[in-house]
């Protein structure tokens, strides 16, 4: 650029090359420091975050068999894969048993005809003169406001889309044969005495009325009355006005769906959902040894080559924190534990079939121990013949998933344990940071410097270098300076 003095151009030196040497080697020193700081306080950070997030997994996933949810029950109907007589759903709560179910009658609806002959085809006028039909079951009722000259076509479009209709269904059948077309009226609200019942306040609406509001008798008539749903459980009837049965078996509800064959009932039985209990036991065994593998990621010790001093292997990026050993040592200290649990067998996991690998790890073996069980053996005859103990052991107060549960939340909650490793950690970030930027301000200032100085020394030294041409110039113009003699 013109009219820029640059460094070293006065003496022809290469200042400007040992300027930036200068200022490399002390960058590297003193950033190079706070570089290696904050790589070591990023991964440290990112260390807690994954510990944390693995901590909050193990916790739901011992949740996930604590307190009632290991006393699952399942609903077992024997009945053939190509016909459902009915469902059945149950709660914890449902005591294991058998039962032999009927379904004798399914809930319906009523359903209303009008008269043969009383019109010919859909474009009748159901009235000359406005009025209102009202539509009532069970404590539900909407109202229809009838226009004069209104169709029954049109009748019933406005019933069917009426936006309080509470279930009733209007069709038009066209029957022939001197019977006419026939308004058609079914309703969705089942059970004994729920019969739908229309009224009017108009006379010429009889026709299509329950009842009459003139002399002359009401014209539609049932052809179904409501009904309710009839099952028998071990030869006990029961009723609803609906095809769900709640609570005939207690905790359970029966939702009936066709008619079984006479003499032929359906066995169901309640059970103990014990696959879904394994399933959910496999996961938490697997959610702590996800702990136990990325603790030791995370506190590995740095691998030396046999000279002591070459690096074949980092370290994990808390191996200088104790935390990680001792948050797994009390860890594997409380799945341990031998348990008091009131009403319960189960004391131990080991007693249960899970055991501890020569990693630190949990594991159902299938290998057999001395010539005993094998942890599988045992797991198995305990799901089998003390289940509801191991429930206990898992889930009662006091139990092992609540004293996991508590040490496990010091650890992993919002202002707990790893969270103030975290907050520390981001404020030595942001001291970092701080001194990062006030090193670029110093080596900004420490180049300054250097270019003054240096830039002062070319000056000198391009000044001298003049002063010594021009003297030299000037001695070779004197007479004979420079002209050797014999």
């Amino acid at each position: 650029m013109s009219g820029v003095n640059f460094l070293g151009s006065a003496s022809g030196l290469p200042l400007n090359d040992l300027v930036m040497s200068f200022v490399n080697v002390e960058r590297q020193t003193k950033m190079g420091r706070i570089e290696d700081t904050r790589k070591q306080l990023d991964a440290s950070l990112s260390g807690f975050g994954r510990l944390k997030s693995a901590l909050s997994g193990l916790r739901q996933a011992s949740r996930d068999i604590g307190g009632t949810k290991l006393n699952q029950r399942q609903a077992l109907i024997n009945q053939p894969e190509d016909k459902t007589y009915f469902r059945a759903e149950t709660n914890f709560s449902a005591a294991p048993g058998r039962f032999e179910v009927n379904v004798n009658q399914l809930a319906g609806g009523s359903r209303l005809e009008s008269a043969d002959g009383d019109f010919n085809s859909a474009n009748d006028v159901v009235s000359t003169t406005a009025g209102q039909l009202t539509f009532s079951a069970d404590g539900k009722n909407f109202t229809i406001n009838v226009t004069a000259g209104m169709t029954l076509d049109q009748l019933r479009l406005r019933i069917n889309q009426n936006k309080n209709n509470f279930g009733v269904d209007v069709n038009l059948i066209n029957a022939g044969d001197g019977l006419g077309t026939k308004m058609v009226f079914t309703s969705k609200v089942t059970g004994d005495g729920n019969d739908l019942v229309i009224s009017n306040n108009n006379a010429e609406l009889d026709k299509l009325s329950t009842v009459a509001t003139g002399p002359d008798p009401a014209g539609l008539e049932y052809s179904r009355n409501a009904r309710n749903a009839i099952i028998e459980v071990d030869g006990i009837t029961a009723t609803s006005k609906t095809n769900t049965f709640k609570n005939v078996i207690q905790d359970t509800t029966i939702f009936a769906e066709e008619l079984t064959e006479p003499g032929n009932p359906i066995r169901l039985e309640i059970a103990t959902d014990k696959e879904a209990a394994e399933e959910k036991i496999n996961t938490f065994i697997e959610r702590y040894n996800a702990v136990v593998t990325l603790i030791g990621e995370l506190t590995k010790a740095r691998k030396l080559s046999t000279d002591g001093k070459t690096v074949e292997a980092e370290g994990g990026s808390l191996s200088g924190d104790p935390l990680p050993r001792t948050l797994m040592s009390q860890l594997r200290n409380l799945v341990s534990l031998k348990l008091d649990v009131e009403d319960s067998n189960v004391s131990t996991l080991y007693q249960m079939g899970i055991g501890f690998t020569n990693d630190g790890k949990l594991s159902i073996s299938s290998n057999r121990e001395f010539g005993g069980e094998s942890g599988r053996q045992r797991f198995e005859r305990t799901l089998d013949q003390n289940y509801d103990d191991m429930a206990r052991f898992f889930g009662a107060d006091d139990g092992l998933v609540d004293k996991l549960d508590k040490y496990i939340t010091e650890f992993s909650q919002a202002g707990g344990i790893i969270a103030t490793k975290e907050s520390v950690l981001r404020d030595q970030l942001s001291q970092n940071t701080k001194a990062s930027e006030a090193a670029e301000r110093y080596l900004a200032s420490f180049e300054d410097t250097l270019r003054k100085r240096y830039g002062a020394l070319d000056s000198l030294l391009g000044s001298m270098q003049n002063t010594a041409n021009f003297v030299t110039a000037q001695l070779a113009n004197l007479p004979g300076f420079g002209v050797n003699k014999s």
